[in-house]
């Protein structure tokens, strides 16, 4: 390490300090300093090595200690940006393909996701049956209020506002993943065309229409399954709860993978403009409706590769 790798390392400490103290004290913010914050750590694995960047990162830790009267708060935020930050640059390094690139730092990203929940739930003591039985001491309160106005809910309506905070809160941990997931995707975006303004040559996604996902992908859907009808079968909740948020995760994916292909060949239909115009709008105001069905062309997409041929005779 030279004196010069060192100095890059400390500049980038404070500037990466100085991000998560931002998105600490002032939340709204939160949201795209968590985009923008491992983005500095990649750029400096990607001109330095690792070695250089494990010290910023360390430094960078020490200084958000010092600075913020939160401790815990700072570690959650250590779990959640520092390693997806050594890891993006370790791929920008290694010119790993966008496809493989993107999908190694996703795992990374659910990996601290998921620790930064356990922590969270050792620390605080919180528990899914708390968080549901203060949800339901809210709902109570509000139909107290609407009895009290005159316009009572019905049982059956009580019932559904129930069923659907109580499938809220056990989905929590898909919802916070798929978020870190998209924040990474957005993340290594950003970094490729930080590296690119830099002059160095990075493999950047391609087109939306292009997106594809490996065969072996599918079986996340049937893992997730699998759980959800052995937890039922045996009584075991959590296996239950867990199959669920898989299938949650996945089911997403797939749905993003669905739109690619809905993509692909919209922009090859032989209709007019404004016909075009119209199916687009389509198919955003009835999406909620068609989502099982582009979840399916996604799973279809990624078993048979529902664009090969088109895509083969378009590369000759």
């Amino acid at each position: 390490m030279n004196t010069r790798s060192l100095a890059e390392g400390a500049v980038i400490a404070g500037i990466t300090a100085v991000l998560g103290l931002l998105g600490m004290f002032i939340p709204p913010l939160f949201l795209i300093i968590s985009i923008l914050m491992p983005i500095p750590l990649a750029v400096l694995v990607r001109r330095t090595d690792l070695r250089v960047a494990v010290l910023s990162l360390l430094v960078t830790g020490l200084l958000m200690m010092v600075l913020y009267p939160d401790p815990l708060q700072v570690l959650v935020m250590f779990i959640q940006f520092g390693p997806l930050g050594l890891v993006l640059g370790l791929l920008y390094k290694n010119y790993v393909s966008a496809g493989h690139a993107l999908a190694a730092a996703s795992l990374v990203a659910t990996i601290a996701s998921v620790a930064v929940i356990m922590l969270a739930v050792l620390v605080s003591g919180l528990s899914l049956e708390m968080l549901q039985s203060m949800a339901n001491d809210i709902l109570d309160k509000a139909f107290d209020f609407y009895r009290q106005a005159g316009t009572p809910l019905t049982p059956d309506q009580q019932q559904f506002y129930r069923e659907g905070i109580k499938t809220s809160i056990l989905l929590l941990p898909a919802v916070w993943i798929v978020s870190a997931v998209v924040s990474t995707a957005i993340s290594y975006i950003v970094g490729c065309r930080v590296l690119k303004r830099l002059n160095y040559k990075v493999n950047v996604l391609p087109p939306f229409n292009r997106w594809r996902m490996p065969w072996y992908s599918i079986w996340g859907l049937i893992v997730g399954f699998l759980c959800v009808v052995i937890g039922q079968q045996f009584g075991l909740t959590i296996l239950k709860v867990v199959g669920q948020n898989i299938l949650t995760v996945f089911a997403l994916a797939f749905f993003v993978l669905g739109l690619s292909v809905v993509a692909y060949y919209y922009q090859r239909l032989p209709f007019s403009r404004p016909f075009r115009v119209f199916l687009l709008i389509l198919l955003i105001f009835y999406i909620s409706l068609m989502y099982i069905g582009i979840v399916l062309l996604g799973v279809f997409d990624a078993t048979f590769n529902l664009r090969r041929p088109r895509l083969k005779s378009e590369n000759k």
